[in-house]
């Protein structure tokens, strides 16, 4: 994969964007909530499958936001989808951080590497350098 590909998924779009060691993934046009994210997950996961990457950018631009208590539930499904394999830097462009940052604790405990934030050039470090 070499150009930018916009795919649609069930309530969202996902561009897909090639990175230097990392693929890139731009999910907009959407209204998150438990099952958009999980499809979301598992669409994200299998194109990291399809391609052979295990580093991973996220940028979610998505009105709304996963309850509190449906982060258990999204946790494991992202453990399903292969995340345990796959470094992923996480960017919440809207207001959701608290929120993301617990589901992180989530993901962590379940041996993810996985991290939230809302800049993109400090989560791009992170996914190529490290802590």
């Amino acid at each position: 994969m070499t150009a930018a590909r916009t795919v649609d998924g069930p309530g969202f779009r996902i561009q897909y964007l090639p990175g230097p060691g990392y693929l890139r993934a731009h999910v907009f046009d959407g209204v998150d909530s438990i099952d958009v994210s999980i499809a979301m997950w598992r669409m994200l996961g299998a194109e990291c499958a399809s391609q052979g990457v295990d580093r991973l950018l996220v940028v979610e631009d998505l009105a709304a936001t996963v309850e509190t208590g449906e982060l258990e539930r999204l946790a494991q499904a992202m453990e399903e989808a292969g995340f345990a394999r796959i470094r992923t830097a996480f960017v919440e462009l809207r207001d959701d951080i608290a929120g993301n940052e617990f589901g992180e604790i989530l993901c962590r405990e379940r041996g993810m590497a996985i991290r939230v934030f809302s800049d993109e050039t400090e989560a791009r470090r992170w996914l190529v350098y490290g802590d």
